[in-house]
């Protein structure tokens, strides 16, 4: 009998266990922001651009999930919002579109649990791998120019075997933290922040060294030139004489892109309610729909 009811008992936790695993989907608005070689500051107001994606999401039990998201958005930087002076006089700037594809684990501190509201608040984190594209860009003189191509650094130069043109698909590591509500059995809200440590430091086209100014005329262009060293513009004249060992940026550290909304998402679960009714409670003055049955009058 003991053996019965133990076996019951698990049967009973497993499918308990089973009816909180549910889909969710979701859409996320908010913005972009980037941090590398052009500021040094995490957030720059100015620089801040709209952000925008979708996500599904498995959550195996309350407390642990699994995302897949694509979100969208433009990271920018320009080194005349910065307070220093050597920045200022290289002023270079840059603007890129950022597209995202990743798959993060979520684990919800609380435990969230929308159904009849047992636990409709919780924090999280999350964190995983990423796949993005970028594709960085300068307006200089009335036109935008992709910067990739041009070898700014002397990419594809034969005086610099080692210096490849870097790729315009990259990955990196996402994570970050949030917190969301449910609003109803059905609908839950969100504040979400998110970090990029990518693998490149050309999400700016800035890492290392300028080059030679006539080596770099002759192999890569004049725009080329003109994109690499824009110092002549913040001097009203011609341009720093850099020469080949001359620091352009700071290859020690790759560059992250952020980002930081509000996320709206449906919870695909059997058996609960559409709209602001819930199967227990009533919200917004909507009354619940789940009705007591009265035991009946013996005759």
């Amino acid at each position: 009998m003991k053996i019965v009811k133990l076996l019951g008992f698990i049967f009973l936790s497993g499918s308990l266990s089973a009816q909180m695993s549910y889909f969710e989907i979701g859409l996320m608005g908010g913005v972009a922001n980037y941090y590398g070689d052009m500021t040094h500051d995490y957030v720059v107001l100015k620089e801040s651009h709209p952000a925008y994606g979708g996500f599904v999401k498995y959550n195996v039990d309350a407390k642990k999930g699994f995302k897949f998201n694509v979100y969208s958005g433009t990271v920018s930087a320009a080194d005349k919002n910065s307070d220093r002076a050597n920045l200022n006089a290289r002023n270079l700037s840059f603007t890129s579109n950022v597209t995202e594809v990743a798959f993060t684990f979520e684990y919800n501190f609380l435990g969230y649990r929308p159904v009849e509201f047992k636990q409709r608040i919780s924090p999280y984190a999350y964190a995983g791998l990423a796949g993005f594209h970028f594709n960085p860009q300068a307006y200089y003189e009335g036109e935008w120019y992709d910067l990739q191509p041009l070898g700014t650094e002397g990419q594809g130069m034969e005086n610099f075997p080692y210096r490849d043109k870097y790729r315009l698909y990259e990955f990196a590591f996402p994570f970050g933290v949030g917190i969301k509500f449910a609003m109803t059995e059905r609908w839950n809200l969100g504040l979400e922040y998110g970090a990029r440590w990518t693998f490149t430091d050309y999400l700016d086209d800035v890492s290392r060294t300028y080059v030679d100014r006539n080596l770099l005329i002759e192999a890569n262009g004049i725009d080329a030139y003109n994109l690499s060293n824009r110092s002549g513009e913040y001097l009203f004249g011609e341009p720093f004489d850099y020469q080949n060992n001359d620091w352009r940026g700071d290859p020690t550290d790759t560059d992250w892109y952020m980002w930081f909304g509000l996320t709206l998402s449906r919870n695909m679960i059997k058996g609960v309610e559409e709209g602001f009714r819930t199967s227990t409670k009533d919200i917004l003055g909507c009354p619940g729909t789940r009705h007591i049955n009265k035991p009946k009058k013996r005759r």
